[in-house]
């Protein structure tokens, strides 16, 4: 039991290791040439650090998967060079026990990388750009007009990441007639819904004939509305911009359904955020499977070009599937979901019968 648990460790030692040099280097490079080029439109040595960590985040965002497959091949190429591979062999391990730590590594750091999907590391991004424009807020959203339940909401001003709105009105509906209109100057979200100060309600009573009363205007201290609306989503919901966290993908879903509106878009980036992350660790069977044990038996300069080749193919496939889906082209689960689930079936197939060979 100890001599496989020593071979785990060792090559899981040596995945993880290259991994996090390939991912870092990938990150910083792309950091440091987008830095080259922006770095006179940057004021302050501070300014600059937090753009470079918050570039180099999005990067790592983008380069994750990539690594993932690429530290696999180094690995291995690794492995062959100092015969500890066909040792391993020799020993008597089988192709699926050299495999395993491959998987398990691979399985767990991707869903490291969909659980930082969670925080705000997917809007790395928007700070950096808002570090370059020397904005103090992230986005202010003008002029918002959309339809929540019975009501219509106008937003004069929407600042997501204080989760405040100035100048807003709510318009209640009853039966296709105007019944109700609140005002107030500010807006503030707390917790689950939106507290409105000094809000002035003007309700309109139905009008049966001349002697029907008139308008009813009252003011009020605190007027609590809009319960469930969260302005981390009002943007992006309605302005289709495509910055969210996992919960934010999965309350933007429930919030396009009970309004009855179209969903297609929030399911794209939510495939692709908990889903597409799953063909490097399939790529990583499939490749794994198809480097020679042998330096002797193939060139593995042109092996490992051809499969770092095939490699940034299979992601630009899978990129540009989710862009395509994201335009409401083609169905999600025809795009992302469709191209991950062929390249498991791919990486089955292989570990239970190529292994065998």
């Amino acid at each position: 039991m100890e001599q496989p648990m020593r071979m785990f460790r060792y090559v899981s030692w040596l995945y993880i290791r290259h991994f996090f040099l390939i991912a870092f280097a990938l990150a910083f490079f792309f950091a440091g040439l987008d830095y080259m080029q922006n770095a006179s439109r940057l004021s302050g040595f501070n300014i600059k650090i937090l753009y470079l960590f918050y570039k180099g985040s999005y990067a790592l965002s983008l380069l994750f998967p990539i690594a993932l497959v690429l530290s696999m091949i180094v690995a291995k190429m690794s492995l062959i060079r100092s015969n500890a591979l066909v040792s391993f062999y020799a020993l008597g391990y089988s192709k699926k026990e050299v495999l395993r730590p491959f998987i398990w590594v691979s399985f767990a750091l991707t869903l490291l990388y969909i659980s930082l999907h969670f925080t705000s590391f997917v809007n790395s991004e928007l700070y950096a750009k808002a570090l370059m424009q020397k904005k103090h807020n992230l986005s202010v959203t003008r002029n918002l007009f959309l339809k929540y339940n019975d009501s219509f909401v106008y937003i004069s001003q929407l600042i997501p990441s204080k989760k405040e709105a100035k100048d807003i009105r709510i318009y209640k509906m009853k039966d296709g007639d105007l019944v109700e209109i609140i005002y107030a100057k500010s807006a503030k979200f707390d917790r689950s819904q939106w507290l409105m100060p000094d809000a002035k309600i003007v309700t309109k009573p139905p009008v049966e004939g001349l002697s029907s009363e008139g308008l009813k205007i009252e003011h009020k201290k605190d007027v609590q509305t809009l319960a469930g609306f969260k302005p981390e989503i009002l943007t992006s919901v309605f302005e289709g911009k495509r910055y969210y966290t996992l919960q934010d993908a999965y309350d933007a879903f429930n919030l396009l359904v009970s309004q009855k509106l179209e969903t297609s878009k929030v399911r794209s980036i939510f495939y692709y955020m908990a889903v597409s992350p799953f063909f490097a660790m399939f790529l990583v069977i499939i490749f794994f499977l198809s480097i020679p044990p042998h330096a002797r038996s193939a060139n593995l300069l042109w092996v490992s070009f051809v499969l770092i080749g095939t490699t940034l193919f299979v992601w630009g496939i899978i990129y540009l599937l989710y862009r395509i889906s994201l335009s409401g082209v083609i169905l999600p689960e025809l795009g992302t979901v469709t191209a991950v689930a062929a390249l498991g079936i791919g990486a089955l197939y292989s570990y239970l019968f190529r292994t065998n060979r």
